[in-house]
Parts: C-alpha cells; sequence; structure tokens
C-alpha cells in the first residue's frame, strides 16, 4: 500500500481540510508534511476551484466563480536533504480520480469575470460535465465524442525563495502598470484585453497553516505581512507551478530547481485529459484526484538548468515523458497564419497564428451540427495536438491544431456531398443544444460559501 501523504475530501471546504491547503506561493508558507528521497507516497487534492463548479446542468457557476481563490493546492512538502541550488526529481508513478468522485468539469468564463483565449466570439459562460469510467470519460452535454484521458497535475511546483518571488512581483507589477499607455505589450492589443497578470492579493488568500483570509485578514500581522507579498498561482514561472503540461502524466520525471531549504512541493489542479492550449481557460477536464509520487535530490544540479535572464534564478524544470499516452493513428489536422478574424495582417505571431487555428476548427466540426461552444469547450480537453509549424517566414507565423479522429462516433472529414454533410449534423442529439450556456451578461464573482 502507498502511503497517503495527503488526503482530502471534496466534499468539505477547502479551508476545513484536516490538512491545510493552499493557493499562493511564498517561502514563509511552511511545510505540511516531509518525506525522505526514494519513499513513494500519495497526495489527495481537490479541484482547483475547492468544490464551487457542480455536477449539474447549470453553468452558473461558471459564471459567478470567485478566481481570488482558486488552485488550492496539497502541499508544501519538505524533502530535507533539498538545498537551494539543487534540483528536485519527481517521479509520477501513478495519477488517478478520487474514489466516488468520478467526474469533471469543462467551462468557459463570462466576459466580465475574466474571459478566455476567445472571449470576443464567445463572451457567455458555459460548462460541460464529463463522467469518468477508468481511463475513458463521456458527457451529456458533448454527445459523439468518448475518448482516453491523460491524467496530470496542471499545477506542480517548488516554493519560491524570497530574492525569487520579489522578480515576480517587480516584473509582473511592471507589465500592468503598462496597461492603456503606448508600452502596453504588442499582443495585447490584438486580442480583448483580459486582466495582464493577477498581482498580489489577501482576498481569496488560503496560506496553509497561517491560515485562510476569512479568519486571518486583518487580524493576524505575519498572515497580512505574508499575503500582501505572496504570488498568485495563475502563471507557470521560474518554480514550474501552473503550466498546464498534458505531458506531466504517469512514468513522468520533473525536474525542479530548489530555491528554498526543503524544496517545499506543492501540486494541484489534477486534470483528467487536457488539449494543448487549454484554449477555454477553465479547459481541461477538472478533477479532485491523487498522485503517488518519489522524490530525490541532485545536488547542486540546478547549474545543468540554462540560465536565460538577467539573474541566475532565470530557469525553468526540464522533464522526461513517460511511456503511456492515449494512441490515435489517425488525424484532422487545421492550419492557421497569423492574419486575424478582421484580416489584419501580423508579424510572425505564434498567439494570433494559433486563435486562428483554432477558429478553423470550431467553425469546421459545427458543420457537423455541434454548437460552436460545445466545440470550444471540447477543443481544450480532447488530447488534440497543438504545434508552432513555422515561425521564419514572414510575414506569417503557422500554427496547426491536429485533433483525433477515432474519438467520434462518426466521420468528420469532409464528406464527399453536401447532403451528407446535413444528414451527419442532424444526427447529432443534444439533450442540452446551449451546452449549459448562461445568460450574457451580470457575471458576480462569488463564492456563497464564505456568507
Amino acid at each position: 500500500m502507498v502511503k497517503t501523504l495527503i488526503s482530502v475530501d471534496p466534499k468539505r471546504l477547502p479551508w476545513e481540510q484536516e490538512t491545510p491547503l493552499h493557493n499562493r506561493w511564498h517561502p514563509d508558507i511552511p511545510p505540511v508534511a516531509s518525506v525522505e528521497e526514494g519513499e513513494i507516497f500519495r497526495v489527495e487534492c481537490v479541484d482547483w476551484t475547492g468544490g464551487q463548479i457542480k455536477n449539474d446542468d447549470s453553468s452558473d457557476d461558471v459564471k459567478n466563480v470567485d478566481l481570488s481563490q482558486v488552485h488550492y493546492l496539497s502541499g508544501p512538502i519538505a524533502i530535507p536533504t533539498a538545498e537551494p541550488g539543487d534540483l528536485l526529481k519527481v517521479e509520477l508513478l501513478n495519477l488517478g480520480c478520487l474514489d466516488g468522485d468520478e467526474w469533471g468539469f469543462t467551462g468557459t468564463f463570462a466576459k466580465e469575470n475574466g474571459g478566455g483565449f476567445l472571449t470576443e466570439h464567445y463572451p457567455r459562460a458555459s460548462k460541460a460535465v464529463w463522467d469518468i469510467e477508468g481511463i475513458y470519460c463521456s458527457s451529456r452535454h458533448i454527445p459523439g465524442v468518448r475518448f482516453a484521458g491523460l491524467i496530470h497535475p496542471g499545477l506542480i511546483g517548488t516554493a519560491p525563495s524570497a530574492e525569487l518571488l520579489k522578480m515576480w512581483n517587480v516584473r509582473e507589477s511592471a507589465l500592468c502598470e503598462e496597461e492603456g499607455t503606448p508600452n502596453e505589450k504588442t499582443l495585447c492589443r490584438c486580442l480583448y484585453t483580459r486582466p495582464l497578470a493577477c498581482l498580489p492579493d489577501p482576498k481569496g488568500a488560503m496560506l496553509g497553516q497561517l491560515g485562510h483570509f476569512k479568519a486571518k485578514q486583518g487580524n493576524d500581522e505575519t498572515w497580512d505581512k505574508v499575503a500582501a507579498e505572496a504570488a498568485r498561482t495563475v502563471p507557470g514561472r521560474e518554480n514550474g507551478g501552473n503550466c498546464d503540461i498534458k505531458n506531466l502524466s504517469r512514468g513522468c520525471s520533473v525536474y525542479f530547481p530548489v530555491f528554498v531549504p526543503g524544496a517545499n512541493l506543492s501540486m494541484g489542479d489534477m486534470h483528467f485529459s487536457q488539449g494543448d492550449g487549454e484554449v477555454s481557460f477553465c479547459g481541461a477536464i477538472e478533477m479532485s484526484g491523487f498522485l503517488d509520487i518519489k522524490c530525490s535530490v541532485i545536488k547542486g544540479g540546478m547549474e545543468m538548468l540554462p540560465v536565460v535572464g538577467p539573474s541566475p534564478l532565470s530557469v525553468n524544470p526540464i522533464f522526461e515523458i513517460g511511456p503511456l499516452e492515449p494512441r490515435y493513428s489517425e488525424w484532422l489536422v487545421f492550419e492557421g497564419v497569423s492574419v486575424d478574424e478582421r484580416g489584419m495582417q501580423h508579424y510572425l505571431d505564434a498567439t494570433i497564428a494559433y486563435k486562428r487555428a483554432v477558429l478553423n476548427c470550431i467553425k469546421y466540426l459545427a458543420k457537423f451540427g455541434y454548437t460552436e461552444e460545445q466545440v470550444y469547450l471540447m477543443l481544450s480537453c480532447i488530447p488534440c495536438e497543438g504545434r508552432i509549424s513555422g515561425i521564419v517566414d514572414v510575414p506569417n507565423a503557422c500554427a496547426t491544431l491536429a485533433i483525433p479522429l477515432a474519438i467520434f462516433d462518426r466521420d468528420v472529414r469532409p464528406p464527399k456531398t453536401m447532403a451528407m454533410l446535413e444528414q451527419l449534423a442532424n444526427g447529432i442529439k443534444v439533450l442540452n443544444k446551449d451546452v449549459c450556456l448562461s445568460t450574457e451578461g451580470g457575471a458576480e464573482a462569488k463564492d456563497s460559501r464564505l456568507d
């Protein structure tokens, strides 16, 4: 039996778990457990929203999700032999759903509550619920689709040092300060302007053993200081973090840089499956789950990571892909170039090119009877493959999006006649044609459990 180091109960509130969770990065968040090198242990995790999203046929919970208090992480876990400058090798031995909680969700956020990659096209919140049966999943909200998942943690990483945390806050604050000025980053003008960065915010902060904002904010000087500095967990950074790499699955080994004594490893945001890019933002099949892990330390190993930046801390993890993945042999591939949907030319812009590839795929599959919102959700979580296929041929970058044909219960290649296409489209039986689509406008970021 694998020893369960951290257990969770998805039916309990995140801040009422037996072992405290956290949703911020800070070197002063103390470890909740310790393991020796070579020890095999299990870590359980709640879903990234901490139970805000329900298994039902309404998307109001996605529409009004409180994003100030998400990415509840299990940890930190100390490995006593790890010191700053080392590499922490983390082997992912097994991953799965929690018993009795075999379901997940995919969603798109409302424009008023953060939006997403294609917000200007799909501004309303939506949700699809997936039933998980072993390695396969299907959804009552997206009929005719079934596929095997590649379970992985969307978020896993080591704690930052005080120096690294300061680097993060300085550079991300500078990005936000540019908004609305001539110095604003060019890409921000090409897509619907979502928040450019999520800066430290005590509201919603859960700091492990230091406590939860509901009880601590304004009542504990230490808590207030840490919460004011602690980094949000939204992006991936030098410590790993929220990189949403679908290949971090069974048999994978990740080499994390160590910035603090003990490394202080944390993880969460479990995904049953995800498409490259996780384009709908709330977009993998989000679930609660477990990881079986083994850790070892490479002394001084951080020197092996390439430094690309102004600081010796400007490094990123590397990983080995495991041997187990869903096998698909036939794919339909959509191209996109860096010309946006208004016909405007951009220069070698891979984001615009990928956006076009995604839009091309959405509008193509919609011809087969799906709503565009259904396809948008689908592309966020099916095992599709995104590529930067060309980044040198001026002025157009080229991106591709490949979808496996075997996940559909019908042939979605171009049919020989339009009559055949209409017949295929009529074959889609949708219980909820709007895919749990919310009303437009009026989103209120609120978790009623905090009342």
